[in-house]
């Protein structure tokens, strides 16, 4: 099974140039607001107007409802993407609430598949990861076990080496590709020129 062309690239940990980055025409930008990331966003700093193709995306870990909703509504956020420890009925609420959500896990050899289905009724997607922001990769063989219907991101220590390996993962729940501290000069700063490149080619794929 070849890949549908239409792989969606996310760029996360954005902190500079993000008018330029999002000139690259990726599908999704991620903001981090969350305190203890070097790609900490800030709480108060408001989002530059962006096209509308492109989802402006909060990441939070942990983060009150209430914190996440005032952030949300002065940023006017398309997707909210929990990277913490947060429950079911913690996504329940916020979408209930209108919030359409993207909720990461944490990808070992130990990690229980099921544990996913009881998220399935209240995420747009899920987003698989090592270690948010800690630039290593998990084995993606595990997500051959994956067989539910939400679509999800492939995200971990990604990096322009990495185009073969993805062009070889056939699975038909795969939705995109998160890049983020792999395409640096330093945290929060992305390397403009390798980004173009990697989207380029991954259009292609």
């Amino acid at each position: 099974m070849k890949y549908n062309k239409s792989l969606k690239i996310k760029i996360c940990g954005l902190k500079y140039d993000i008018v330029e980055i999002s000139d690259l025409n990726p599908d999704f930008l991620g903001f981090i607001f969350y305190s203890k990331s070097p790609r900490f966003f800030s709480k108060n700093f408001i989002i530059p107007k962006l096209k509308k193709e492109i989802f402006k995306t909060g990441i939070f870990v942990n983060e009150t409802i209430e914190n996440i909703m005032n952030i949300s509504y002065n940023n006017k956020l398309d997707f909210i993407q929990l990277h913490g420890n947060e429950s079911p009925f913690f996504c329940k609420k916020l979408f209930d609430k209108g919030f359409r959500i993207i909720k990461s896990f944490k990808i070992n050899n130990s990690f229980i598949m099921k544990t996913l289905s009881s998220y399935i009724p209240f995420c747009s997607y899920f987003l698989f990861d090592n270690n948010g922001g800690s630039g290593k990769k998990f084995c993606w063989n595990i997500l051959k076990k994956y067989n539910f219907d939400i679509p999800f991101f492939l995200s971990g220590g990604i990096s322009s080496k990495d185009l073969k390996k993805i062009k070889e993962f056939n699975h038909p729940k795969i939705f995109g590709i998160d890049i983020n501290s792999k395409f640096e000069i330093y945290p929060g700063k992305k390397n403009k020129e390798m980004i173009k490149s990697f989207i380029e080619k991954i259009k292609k794929i």
